[in-house]
């Protein structure tokens, strides 16, 4: 699971997106003297740099699809700018930066997978040049969610152990924080991503209490569910995904013309979220709701509820097993995927099986019930 911040993991939702670039310096007279395509240079960037951070919109009728189209609108122009300067290539590294963050920010919006590439393509070479250049922050965050989409959890996870370290902000370690112990727990460290999770458990109670902090509070919860779960320990993981999916909070909702609407919010949501929070491989969801449905089915007093949550468990897990286990699914040149197939697909297919016993027992406890209490069946 990756929480979409603003911009990563469509620029928007959590509030806890990544950290801004440091204070940008403008060429002095004498690097203009030196070099004077300095000046036009400094120019694209700082145009771009407006592009990227248009301000927000003033027209309150303005609807998020519109607002998303215009984002998309001023990212293309960008990357049209900076292609034409061959920024890639450019002396002046931020040009470089500039373009690995336009194309995955325009790579979050259209989802394409092609731009990610493009932005590993342009971004490992300019931070190996320049790694502690000011601009270099912002393309850290960048190139790893670009790994992150990737699925390429190995590189994920040595760029996020760059990057986190030169954030000196609690807040702003948190994404991060979750990110990398997903990208721990894909690559079969357990430990160490249960470690990642706590800690980042740890930050968000330490933090003053807002709505912007309960989203990721319920999703750490469910990231520490499912590592429990592979760590072979499922009665703590029922315990703790039971916790994360009744977890709630309310948050205030702008409608139109300036009115608002408070709203109830729960774990169970957050999961279920397409729009801000999304999946490497997409199939991986399939657990968190498997394990979700399971933790419910085990409480139901109701053997009745108890079967529903059971089949619903039975079939995450099943679309899980069954999507791990495509052909060519392993066939990977770097041989990264084919071990996270291979390593929880058969887990998979034993909770599948678990969930499928469970829901055949809880079935037939539901008549005898049912006719005890006079009840008729539907």
């Amino acid at each position: 699971m990756k929480a979409r911040g603003a911009g990563a993991l469509l620029w928007v939702a959590l509030a806890l997106g990544p950290a801004e670039a440091e204070a940008d310096t403008a060429p002095s007279v004498w690097d203009i003297a030196r070099d004077p395509a300095e000046r036009d240079r400094w120019k694209l960037h700082v145009t771009v740099e407006r592009l990227m951070h248009p301000h927000p919109a003033e027209d309150e009728d303005v609807s998020s699809a519109e607002q998303a189209m215009d984002d998309r609108l001023s990212l293309a122009k960008a990357a049209d700018l900076l292609e034409q300067a061959d920024a890639a290539h450019s002396p002046d590294v931020r040009l470089a930066f500039d373009l690995g963050v336009v194309y995955e920010r325009l790579a979050e919006l259209q989802g394409d997978d092609g731009l990610q590439e493009k932005v590993v393509a342009v971004l490992v070479p300019a931070l190996d040049a320049a790694p502690d250049h000011p601009g270099a922050l912002e393309a850290l965050y960048a190139l790893a969610v670009a790994f992150a989409h990737l699925d390429r959890p190995r590189d994920e996870l040595a760029t996020w152990r760059r990057y986190i370290p030169k954030l000196a902000d609690d807040r702003r370690r948190l994404l991060p924080m979750m990110n990398m112990g997903e990208a721990e727990m894909h690559l079969g460290q357990i430990d160490a991503a249960l470690a990642t999770f706590h800690a980042a458990l740890d930050i968000c109670q330490s933090l003053p209490n807002s709505a912007s902090l309960s989203e990721p509070y319920a999703l750490i919860l469910w990231d520490i569910a499912i590592a429990l779960d592979r760590q072979g320990d499922p009665v703590a993981a029922f315990r703790t995904a039971a916790k994360a999916r009744s977890f709630s909070w309310t948050v205030t909702i702008a409608i139109d013309q300036g009115r608002t609407q408070v709203r109830t919010l729960t774990g169970w949501d957050a999961i279920r979220d397409y729009e801000t929070v999304f999946f490497s491989p997409a199939w991986e969801r399939e657990w968190y709701l498997a394990l979700g449905e399971a933790a419910l089915a085990s409480d139901a007093p109701d053997p009745r509820v108890a079967a529903k949550g059971w089949a619903d468990a039975e079939r995450h897990w099943d679309t899980y097993f069954t999507r791990a286990t495509e052909p060519g699914r392993v066939e990977t040149a770097r041989g990264e995927r084919e071990g996270v197939v291979s390593r929880w697909a058969a887990m998979a297919k034993l909770r599948r099986d678990y969930a499928h016993r469970a829901r055949l027992a809880a079935e037939k406890r539901a008549p005898a019930k049912s006719q005890a209490a006079g009840e008729v069946e539907p």
